[in-house]
């Protein structure tokens, strides 16, 4: 007894450590496929998001809660950076019960914030305030100071955007206040973020005081973007107080440290050379502008190349060099690309007439005439040719309007036929479902009531020749006679319960589902799981019957034609919506090729019924049929 003893407990542990060393791979797994699809992200998004599904649909077989979560969260990244923020929300509200399954309740917190960039980018500045302030509650908690300071971070540049400088600041001194102290690089960044902000408020004192905490960091970090950021942001201090040696000194040293980012350079070089000309140092100030200009031309930045060239002709003007002042002050308008106003005429008559300063005076008195005359003209043709535009403008503006008037009724018009066409095509869907459901409930009736009644008659005439004088054989062959009776019965119980199934009225659609998955698993060699969470709504009764249809239908199709061996129903009740997921590890099927089968010509009608959208993927992996119901809009019966 101690040998056999020995030798199953030895058999046990074999057993469970290949159950933990196969849950070992599987985590490992989903870990390398997250690995894998995070490379793929910025390169190409579709295939992070195919990564992430597998990572996904192994993490739930696995029963791998926070593997599940994370390929859900960041397959609503990819999402949110491409621009798809509707489709990164479904996937972040997805995410949320596999973060509470796994306790990861910094899981959670992320999940606020990741929505709470997806509304901000959407502009419903409002939601992600109150997201990232459910985030922020939960950081708090948990005493996660790094993400406090990165949540305030991003509120104070919510903030920024909807020009309220008194809360941007607010924030600003919050992620400083949690920021990690060993984290200088960061703090570096946050006090030169906050003296801007300062600054552009008036506050010179209280200004310069984080410029020099972002100073006293940069000189002891290897990090050349904070020292480039110190010496920036001094130059912007001392520009302001017109402390013009001191500013150009740090933007030079900025300038260097900056040699990187081109537009910052191109940025400094400019200020570089507005200061100098400030000092009347003409020949750095041209320079520094000529720097600019090619600067510009190579990164395509015309905002600061109209400028550059713009303080070219400011400069060759400072140094009596009109022609080029006039070529440059024409290049500057000429690229700017809006019509000469009063001052620039009077910008090129002043050039014009330093350029004739080596003829007589009578010649520059004529010239000043003719220029004078000249600009009367042009301003009058200026002028009547501003009026024409006007004139035009209007009249394509008029016209555009009763267009779009034309076009917004045709549409209005449009949608009400569409609308009314598919009220039609709901009506007549939901009396076929009616009548379909009503032709259930008299053969399930018929089948219990009438086949079923007889049946037990006979069973009952039949035991009553048991008691008969028969031989031994032909008792034997009544008894198997009996028994063949009483399965038919079960059968006809079981076929007459799936035709109208009484425990929706009685149990509603969730433990009907449940029931229905139970008895799958204990007649069919496939391991069918169950799972439901949030609460479950109340619906209409038409709706449940509906629902429950469709899933029947789906298992039905599993067991039939997948050929699997595993499969999943998940129902997820939030708030007013429903979510249900039907997946299997099957072999998969060609969509377009099987769409006008029966069985799913019927999930199609009740979908339609509905008004919802049904997603279906099938590869050599399983298929997956995810349909989401708002219930706001489901009928009440």
């Amino acid at each position: 007894m101690i040998i056999r003893y020995c030798r199953a407990a030895i058999f046990l542990f074999i057993i469970l450590n290949s159950l933990i060393s196969h849950a070992q791979k599987d985590s490992t797994r989903v870990k390398e496929l997250l690995d894998k699809a995070f490379e793929f992200e910025a390169s190409n998004p579709k295939q992070a998001l195919k990564v992430y599904r597998d990572a996904y649909r192994l993490s739930l077989k696995a029963n791998y809660a926070i593997g599940t979560f994370k390929a859900l969260q960041y397959s609503g990244l990819v999402h949110n950076d491409n621009g798809n923020y509707d489709s990164a929300l479904y996937y972040f509200e997805r995410s949320k019960p596999y973060s509470k399954a796994a306790k990861y309740t910094r899981g959670e917190a992320m999940t606020f914030i990741n929505m709470g960039n997806s509304y901000q980018f959407k502009g419903d500045y409002n939601t992600a305030v109150k997201l990232y302030l459910s985030g922020l509650k939960i950081f708090e908690t948990i005493k996660d100071s790094a993400a406090l300071s990165q949540s305030y971070q991003n509120l104070s540049a919510l903030y920024t955007t909807l020009k309220n400088p008194e809360l941007e600041v607010l924030y600003l001194k919050k992620a400083l206040q949690f920021l990690n102290p060993t984290n200088k690089d960061q703090a570096a960044m946050l006090y030169g973020d906050l003296g801007l902000t300062l600054l552009n408020q008036g506050k010179i004192k209280e200004a310069f005081l984080n410029f020099t905490k972002t100073e006293e960091i940069a000189k002891t970090s290897e990090d050349p973007r904070v020292q480039f950021i110190s010496k920036r942001n001094l130059g912007d201090y001392y520009t302001h107080i017109k402390q013009y040696d001191r500013a150009i000194s740090l933007y030079e040293a900025a300038n260097t440290l900056g040699k990187g980012h081109k537009v910052e350079q191109n940025d400094l070089l400019y200020l570089l050379s507005g200061l100098y000309f400030e000092m009347k140092n003409y020949p750095k100030a041209k320079a520094y502008a000529e720097q600019s200009v090619a600067l510009s031309k190579e990164i395509k930045t015309r905002e600061i190349l109209y400028k550059s060239y713009r303080r070219l002709a400011e400069t060759y003007d400072a140094t009596n060099r009109p022609n080029l002042a006039y070529d440059y002050l024409a290049a500057s308008m000429n690229l700017k690309d809006s019509i000469m106003n009063e001052n620039f005429l009077k910008q090129i008559s002043l050039i014009q007439t330093q350029y004739e300063t080596e003829k007589k005076d009578k010649a520059i008195a004529q010239q000043q005439i003719e220029l004078e005359q000249n600009e009367v003209q042009l301003l009058k043709k200026q002028n009547q040719a501003t009026y024409f535009l006007v004139a035009i403008l209007f009249l394509v503006l008029l016209s555009l309007g009763i267009w779009l008037v034309f076009r917004q009724r045709q549409r209005i018009k449009n949608k009400q036929i569409i609308a009314l066409k598919q009220e039609q095509e709901i009506a007549k869907l939901e009396a076929l479902i009616d009548g379909e459901e009503k032709e259930r409930r008299r053969i399930a009736q018929e089948l219990h009531d009438g086949i079923n009644g007889d049946l037990s008659a006979i069973k009952y005439r039949l035991s009553g020749l048991e008691d008969s004088i028969i031989n031994a054989d032909d008792r034997e062959s009544l008894s198997k006679t009996i028994a063949m009776i009483d399965n038919s019965c079960s059968q006809v119980r079981s076929i007459s319960h799936n035709l109208m199934p009484g425990s929706i009225l009685d149990f509603g659609l969730v433990e009907t589902v449940r029931e229905y998955c139970t008895k799958i698993n204990g007649s069919h060699p496939l391991v069918l799981e169950f799972q439901s969470f949030g609460n479950p709504a109340p619906l209409p009764q038409k709706a449940e019957t509906a629902i429950y249809r469709i899933i029947q239908e789906l298992i039905n199709n599993i067991t039939k034609h997948s050929e699997a061996t595993t499969a999943l129903v998940q129902m997820n009740f939030h708030e007013s919506e429903l979510f249900i997921t039907v997946e299997d590890n099957g072999k998969g099927f060609d969509v377009k090729a099987v769409k006008n089968g029966i069985g799913l010509k019927n999930i199609d009608s009740r979908v339609h019924f509905l008004n919802v959208q049904l997603e279906i993927e099938s590869g050599e992996t399983g298929t997956s049929f995810t349909i989401n119901i708002d219930l706001k809009q489901l009928k009440d019966d």
